[in-house]
């Protein structure tokens, strides 16, 4: 098994493109997969000046399960799901009951990974990082496209002349301001994380989220082409990006790699066993490869509708939905997938399965439970 970047030995141990192929938020808002970037919120009194959602705390609100809600994970015994505005819920009893969780900022969430019951990690809007400690409950921030450009700026500053490009990329992503979106999140344990985003932004932790590094050196994408997911899988690190491009971590250059799949579309994500990755995305398209990415293959759908979010379940069993609220299942290791008829045009964002082998759907029309078929 390769070693993962910054493992320090090795451990036993997700979305729609069609007007603007260089701006996910776009794509999410042209598939209504989610609700516009964010919606700017004008003061009481006429001509004061607008909030800025990096500098308010979400607001408490009613309904919870019916928030427009963008991803949703499992950690140990609790649910947690995170969406627009700010909002983070949490439910200790399968999705009955939630409760709204404390969060710093008011930008929307896009995506949330917990490698273990207790630390979490949630992205979005404004290129923020947000961390809790304690399931879910409290959110503390850890990083925002504001302090990126000052942080990242001095990283390669202090790298010297060699890292020009890289500080090019910086200055194209943050110099007018915080607003590009960071799309996925994923740690291999509580304290190597890494996180991808819109116009190539790769950012990586090596101490739990205390200090994040630019990663715009260490991946061979001198298009800055969208990175819209990120995940380990068998012991292998995958980015899913537009264009059909998978990058994969190759330990030895300690550089993520192209692994080109033939697909033109965008993938939106990553899932997978020790048997395959599976890449999927616009139109129902899924590809996996049996090789840690160095070739792949396409897998028939039965449907045309563009994936948002894919699991791997606790049997084993490959879970992706899609923007028609369809689920698809099928083996872990990708050979084939059926269409089960889901919550009808949800726009499905995410899913995890409940204990009694239901799924449960996030959307922007809120938080379904869908009995499996």
């Amino acid at each position: 098994m390769n070693r993962l970047p910054g493992q320090m030995t090795p451990t036993a141990s997700t979305r729609a493109a069609l007007t603007d192929p260089r701006c996910r938020s776009l794509w999410r808002a042209a598939l209504a997969v989610f609700l516009p970037v964010m919606a700017a919120m004008a003061a009481a009194s006429a001509g004061a000046a607008l909030k800025d959602p990096l500098d308010f705390p979400a607001a408490k609100v009613g309904a919870l399960s019916s928030r427009p809600l963008l991803a949703v994970a499992r950690t140990g015994e609790r649910l947690v799901a995170v969406g627009s505005r700010g909002v983070a819920i949490l439910s200790d009893d399968e999705g009955k009951t939630w409760e709204q969780a404390a969060v710093p900022v008011q930008s929307d969430l896009v995506a949330v990974h917990f490698p273990t019951p207790t630390d979490g990690w949630a992205v979005g809007h404004d290129g923020v990082i947000l961390h809790t400690a304690d399931g879910g409950r409290n959110w503390q921030k850890q990083l925002d496209g504001r302090a990126a450009l000052a942080s990242f700026s001095r990283y390669y500053h202090e790298k010297g002349a060699s890292q020009g490009e890289a500080m090019r990329a910086v200055e194209k992503n943050y110099g007018s301001g915080p607003s590009l979106p960071l799309l996925d999140v994923w740690f291999q344990d509580s304290q190597t994380g890494y996180a991808v985003g819109a116009f190539g932004i790769l950012v990586a932790t090596r101490d739990g989220g205390r200090t994040w590094e630019p990663w715009f050196e260490r991946i061979d994408n001198p298009d800055m082409l969208n990175l819209n997911g990120v995940r380990g899988v068998g012991g292998q690190l995958f980015i899913a990006a537009e264009r059909g491009v998978v990058f994969r971590y190759d330990a030895a250059s300690g550089r993520f790699v192209k692994s080109e799949t033939g697909y033109g579309g965008s993938f939106f994500g990553i899932v997978g066993s020790d048997k395959a990755v599976v890449a999927y995305g616009l139109r129902g398209s899924v590809y996996r490869s049996g090789d840690a990415g160095r070739t792949w293959s396409t897998i028939a759908t039965g449907s045309e509708s563009t994936i948002s979010a894919g699991i791997l379940d606790d049997k084993g069993s490959l879970v992706l939905v899609n923007v028609a609220g369809e689920v698809l299942v099928g083996d872990a290791g990708g050979d084939s997938l059926k269409v089960r008829p889901g919550w009808s045009g949800a726009r499905a964002s995410g899913v995890v399965v409940l204990a009694d082998g239901k799924y449960l759907i996030s959307s922007p029309a809120g938080l379904r439970i869908q009995a499996a078929q």
